[in-house]
Formats: C-alpha cells, sequence, structure tokens
C-alpha cells in the first residue's frame, strides 16, 4: 500500500508542477479573476489546496509523531489569516509555498510504514465532529481531493484560453 501512496505523492508533485508552470506566467487579473466557480478564482482555489494540504498535515503530524518531515515543516504553524497576509504584498508566494509543501508530502510518505497506514487517525472534520478512520482512508480521501480541484483549476484555465494537459497519471508515475 506504501508504494501506491508514494505514487500519489509523485503525481501530486508533479502536477502542481505543472499547474505552476502553467499559471505563474499569466498576468495577476487572469489568476484572480472571479468566476461563478465554487472556489471564484485560480488563485482562491490554489489556496484552498495549499490550506487543505497543511489541515491534513497537521493531522497527521499529531498522530504520527516520529516523522521528521512533518516535524520540520515550517508551514505547518501557518493558520490561514497569517497565509492571506502574507500573499498579500505578493500572491506568488503561494507557489514557492506549494512546492516546499510537496517536498514534505513527498518526504511524509516515503517515512511511512504500513503499519502507520492501517494504524487509526482520530481527527475533527470541518464541523468539528470527532471522526475516525484508518490512515490509509483519509490519504486517498487527501490526494483524491487535490486531484479534484485541481480539475477546477483546468476548467478555470480553459475559460482563459490556456492550453492545458496536465493530469495523466499513468505518465507520470
Amino acid at each position: 500500500m506504501k508504494t501506491l501512496f508514494q505514487a500519489f505523492a509523485k503525481y501530486n508533485s508533479s502536477v502542481n508542477q505543472s499547474v505552476l508552470e502553467l499559471v505563474t506566467p499569466l498576468p495577476k487579473e487572469d489568476v484572480v479573476k472571479k468566476t461563478k466557480a465554487y472556489f471564484p478564482s485560480i488563485y482562491e482555489t490554489l489556496f484552498h489546496i495549499l490550506l487543505t494540504d497543511l489541515l491534513w498535515l497537521r493531522r497527521y503530524s499529531g498522530a504520527i509523531k516520529g516523522s521528521k518531515a512533518l516535524n520540520s515543516n515550517p508551514l505547518a504553524a501557518y493558520e490561514e489569516k497569517d497565509l492571506r497576509r502574507d500573499f498579500e504584498s505578493d500572491y506568488k508566494k503561494l507557489y514557492q509555498y506549494r512546492k516546499q509543501l510537496d517536498e514534505v508530502i513527498l518526504q511524509f510518505v516515503q517515512e511511512l510504514d504500513e503499519n502507520q497506514l492501517t494504524s487509526l487517525l482520530r481527527y475533527k472534520n470541518y464541523k468539528g465532529e470527532e471522526l475516525e478512520k484508518e490512515l490509509w482512508k483519509t490519504m486517498l480521501h487527501w490526494f483524491n481531493h487535490q486531484t479534484h480541484h485541481r480539475g477546477q483549476i483546468s476548467v478555470l484555465l480553459d475559460l482563459i484560453g490556456i492550453d492545458h494537459d496536465y493530469s495523466n497519471l499513468v505518465s507520470r508515475v
């Protein structure tokens, strides 16, 4: 099972890099342009993915005490308001944080062993409800969540006429 999550982490990092390569040269107006999408802009969608990744990594660090990747992650201390303030002066800082966080995710998955993947993770969801799930199930959800929102970014890129094709899993793992 670990091999599967290593593939997901590699895919995740690779696709995020491709998205950043597409988005970085765009003018700010295109990146922050409001649409009727659930997250109304490319920037807000990227920001949501970053926040959610931080949330899951915090949950995992509470459950897996010995993780060097998670314990040495300075980004884990950031809250949404701190990140928004940090990105106000330079929204492209989000891109730098994304790259750093992808490295943390790759290292975290590398450190995991099969027993940890089948251990129970206790956490609160966004409604504050206490939940308990096997770690591997939460990780599957986590990687699927990222893929879902990158699909939304794909549509937003279509709307501004940016040619892309970054979702192929088989070619990246």
